[in-house]
């Protein structure tokens, strides 16, 4: 049985120290015949680890009924971890965040009316608690500490060849940690010992033996766990602090941030450069941290899973979640791949050096991050040697430069850093046994069957080796051929930059002009590069030839069919069924996606129409036609807009996606109001008096961003309300710039905060019902902070009274949304293949595929917005252009995984078009590297 400790340098699994270099990849987001494949990219990029979130919403879809098959089998994913040699990091959340739907949480789980999520309630907790139990279920002996129950089938990269470090199949399993929770960030510690430590009893409760974490940024603190961090910048200075609070503790950056998300309507995510992200995660081991990086393969949002994030109103997750991760949606390499590859294979290889380094006691150093100095040093000496880390703070304006560095021994070494804005070497380090490294101005990647030592630099630089006292003067190679010599017993190997990008490890040795390895291990032909070096640990090199590879041409798609809905626009489809009034999709039980209402309204009711609960966007379709999209995103009308309705109104309901993070997670979708003819109401001048911050904890207790006991003086924003006798009033807060407290009558009515709202709050105040009272009223926003700005209250707060409840009196029923069978679907003529009639249709066609070795890619150009199908595989929603032809930036390519695809016979292409669109202009494309490289 392997024990598993730790202390302030890094994790100890059975005496031996463990040095962390790993990579997020979601199970969910890539099919499971592709699990092994991006597991294996991982290794090859020098990671020793996996993390993973478990989605509670995709396992547990109906109150007890659990699905761990498929792409959902958690345990085949982490057992396959183990098959390639790497720990795992689990975070089973129950709240993960990931830009996922809800953040994870079940939409059965939010409908309830008894539950309030992430905190110390009865009916959540009962809820987690089962949860929890199913997912230790899942992988309780997967365990490091778990004695072993069979031997490990070691994939083909458990090599010496492969990256050094990590679990080696002598335990139950490669997990090696897991999360409670997750970035839990608010300040409550009343909650903290009923919540978060619950969720921590439960795990333990449930064969939990391995160190638990938290991610809350030091937010909220948890006994028992580890504290770990979210970021992207000053990472050094975090890790420090990290090191103060928590001495005895292993500094770990549990989500490093290579990219960030798309979302629909915005521009595609300004991802940092390769070199600032190697800058980076050089600064994360400056600071003695070990890193994960979220995303290292980013996936797809398949199906109705993308999520909503609270950056903007209207901020919904592509179905790419490609992240600007190292590897590419499909899997594809580019220079971000190639430079985390540099400092994981440092960083893997070298475990046993960084895992001893002394980081309580460390020096004064120029932050590495911000202008200051040219270079940064920092050193951190250990008991298997020394590291030293130079960094610039600007990797956009580097000039080739050379750093003479003072050794301890008072010798001097220049470093030359061409243009790079990081670089390390080793001091005193033993290579195992064999040979002491003295010192070498090279940069250190990876030492090889005890036998091989690979370093590189900028071309054309002069290097020195000194290993055993003896030392070796090497020129930098300029070329594509390795430079190659023996000494002191040793081979060395010296490299390039390009050469070290197109570098790979594998079972016989070191391959130089690789793409990566195939599944039978061996090294992959380059493009752009004729041959590969092959170097063996003793120094014998081979100049292979590679073969040139020629991309397939694309398929074409064959005629297209369609599917009327006719019958379920005009409301005469025999699928509606009654309903009593307003309802949410949950509550219908139409957990993701699309739903159907219809209401009469009778005769003909115009004016301008508001509905105020409602989410996220409503097709409204009268006697059959089109009147216009209600709601947020592109394309929709998101105040109150002039309509003419008459008899039976049909409402397409469409869920973008629910809340994956602030104070709104899990909110409800669908039609939960009526429909109301409003006028607007002046709200006036506010009043502002001073006053102390009010306390967001009074609202629940879990409120994003807030510190409990926190109530400096501010300010407080009143206006007079007064309603109209019966007449609900609609309250309308839009993009804010300011947080606090809405009341009405002094009562807390909702949290805002622009950084955890969503940027807005749509509130429905009916005179009678508490705490609206008949008469006059006081609406409040009481702030955290004074006024720093003036702030045009007018524009950003609105109210309305509703006149008329437009669906008040009529009879409602629901349709669930549901693909059509085969025999709905008919030929399109050669007269109806013009630009459709702008109603939702489905269409469906048919094409071959002869090659699935390179990713295949939808283009629905000519399209609008809907669902993908491929095969009966729900692909995910395409968004590329409004009703009216408005492109819709960022996603234009859409991923057809290969396992997904037929080879042997036709597939099948479905479609999903909201506004009838005709598909004649769509294509198919291969790209390897994807839309985005």
């Amino acid at each position: 049985m392997a024990s598993i400790t730790y202390d302030g340098q890094s994790f100890i699994v059975d005496g031996r120290r463990v040095w962390l270099v790993s990579g997020a990849i979601h199970y969910p987001r890539t099919p499971h015949q592709l699990w092994r494949r991006r597991i294996r990219a991982a290794r090859e990029a020098g990671l020793n680890c996996i993390e993973t979130y478990v989605f509670w919403n995709a396992h547990e879809p109906e109150p007890g009924q659990f699905n761990f098959t498929g792409d959902l089998d958690l345990r085949r994913f982490v057992e396959i971890v183990a098959e390639e040699g790497m720990y795992c990091l689990l975070r089973p959340g129950p709240y993960v965040c990931a830009e996922w739907d809800a953040g994870g949480f079940p939409a059965w789980l939010t409908a309830r009316d008894d539950v309030k999520l992430r905190e110390a309630n009865p009916a959540y907790l009962e809820a987690c608690a089962r949860f929890l139990g199913a997912v230790m279920e899942q992988v309780r002996d997967l365990q490091i500490t778990v004695p072993s129950h069979g031997p490990v089938v070691a994939g083909p990269h458990n090599t010496p060849g492969a990256a050094a470090g990590g679990y080696l199949g002598g335990a139950g399993g490669p997990i090696l940690m897991v999360q409670v929770e997750n970035e839990w960030f608010a300040h409550n510690d009343e909650q903290a010992q009923k919540y978060l430590r619950e969720l921590v009893r439960y795990l333990r409760e449930n064969g939990c033996q391995v160190p638990v974490n938290n991610c809350n940024n030091l937010w909220q603190r948890v006994e028992g766990t580890i504290d770990t961090w979210n970021a992207k910048r000053h990472l050094a200075q975090h890790l420090r602090q990290l090191t103060v609070v928590q001495p005895d503790a292993p500094r770990l950056v549990t989500e490093f941030w290579p990219g960030w998300f798309d979302y629909w309507g915005g521009p595609h995510a300004d991802h940092d450069p390769p070199a600032l992200v190697e800058h980076r995660l050089v600064e994360i081991l400056a600071a003695a941290g070990q890193y994960n990086l979220y995303m290292f393969h980013g996936g797809t949002n398949f199906g109705f899973y993308g999520g909503r994030s609270n950056a903007r109103r209207d901020c919904f997750m592509t179905t790419s979640y490609d992240y600007g991760a190292p590897l590419m949606e499909a899997g594809g390499r580019g220079a971000k791949y190639d430079l985390c590859k540099r400092v994981s294979t440092f960083a893997s290889q070298f475990s046993h050096v960084l895992a001893h380094v002394e980081p309580n006691r460390p020096n004064a150093a120029v932050t590495p991050d911000e202008p200051g100095a040219d270079v940064s040093v920092i050193h951190l000496p250990g008991s298997q040697g020394d590291v030293v880390y130079l960094l610039r703070p600007d990797v956009t304006k580097t000039r080739p430069a050379d750093v003479s560095v003072l050794l301890p021994d008072g010798l001097t070494m220049s470093v030359t850093l061409g243009s790079d804005a990081v670089a390390w070497f080793l001091l005193n380090v033993n290579l195992g046994g064999e040979a002491q490294l003295d010192f070498t101005n090279l940069r250190p990647w990876a030492f090889v069957d005890r036998q091989m030592l690979v370093l590189f630099g900028p071309a054309g630089s002069e290097g020195v080796v000194s290993l055993d006292g003896g030392r070796l003067d090497v020129q930098v190679p300029t070329g594509r051929e390795p430079v190659v010599d023996r000494h002191e017993g040793v081979t060395l190997v010296i490299l390039n930059h390009e050469q070290v990008d197109a570098a790979y490890l594998y079972e016989g040795g070191l391959a130089v002009g690789a793409a990566g390895l195939d599944d039978a291990g061996q090294p992959t032909a380059r493009p752009g590069w004729a041959h590969q070096y092959r170097i063996n640990p003793a120094g014998d090199m081979q100049r292979v030839a590679t073969a040139r590879s020629r991309k397939p041409a694309a398929p074409r798609l064959g005629k297209w069919e369609r599917a009327s809905l006719e019958r379920v626009l005009d409301g005469s489809d025999e699928g509606f069924e009654k309903i009593d009034g307003p309802a949410s999709l949950d509550a219908l039980g139409q957990r993701f996606g699309y739903g159907w209402y219809r209401i009469g309204v009778g005769q003909a009711k115009s004016g301008r129409m508001f509905a105020p609960l409602a989410g996220d966007r409503l097709h409204l379709f009268s006697q059959g036609k089109p009147q216009g999209v209600l709601g947020l995103g592109p394309g929709a009308i998101d105040e109150p807009t002039s309509l003419r309705l008459s008899g039976d109104v049909v409402v397409l309901a469409d869920n973008l996606g629910r809340f994956n993070v602030g104070s709104h997670v899990g909110e409800r979708k669908g039609l939960m109001s009526h429909l109301y003819k409003v006028q607007p109401v002046a709200l006036g001048r506010p009043r502002v008096d001073a006053e102390r911050a009010p306390d967001p904890f009074e609202l629940g207790g879990y409120i994003h961003l807030a510190r409990q006991g926190e109530r400096p003086q501010a300010e407080a924003v009143t206006w007079e309300l007064k309603p109209r006798g019966q007449r609900p009033m609609i309250l309308d807060v839009r993009d804010l710039p300011v947080a606090g407290v809405f009341m009405v009558n002094d009562a807390p009515l909702e949290y805002y905060h622009p950084h955890a709202s969503g940027r807005l709050v749509r509130r429905l105040l009916e005179p009678g019902v508490d705490p609206v009272k008949r008469g006059k009223n006081e609406l409040k926003l009481a702030l955290f902070a004074p006024l720093a700005e003036k702030v045009d209250w007018a524009k950003h707060v609105k109210l309305y009274e509703a006149t008329e409840a437009v669906t008040g009196r009529g009879q409602w029923a629901f349709r669930k949304w549901d693909v059509p069978g085969g025999d709905a679907f008919e030929p399109i003529s050669a007269g109806e293949a013009g630009d459709g009639d702008s109603v939702p249709t489905w269409y469906r066609c048919r094409f071959d595929v002869r090659d699935a070795s390179v990713p295949l890619w939808f283009q629905p150009r000519g399209l609008t917005k809907g669902q993908i199908y491929l095969n009966g595989h729900n692909v995910g929603r395409y968004l590329v252009a409004t009703a009216d032809g408005k492109a819709v930036p960022p996603q234009s390519d859409y991923y057809l995984p290969e396992p997904w695809l037929k080879t042997d016979a036709p597939n099948e292409l479905m479609l999903f078009e909201e506004h009838g669109k005709s598909p004649g202009k769509a294509r198919l494309v291969y790209n390897a590297l994807g839309p985005y490289a």
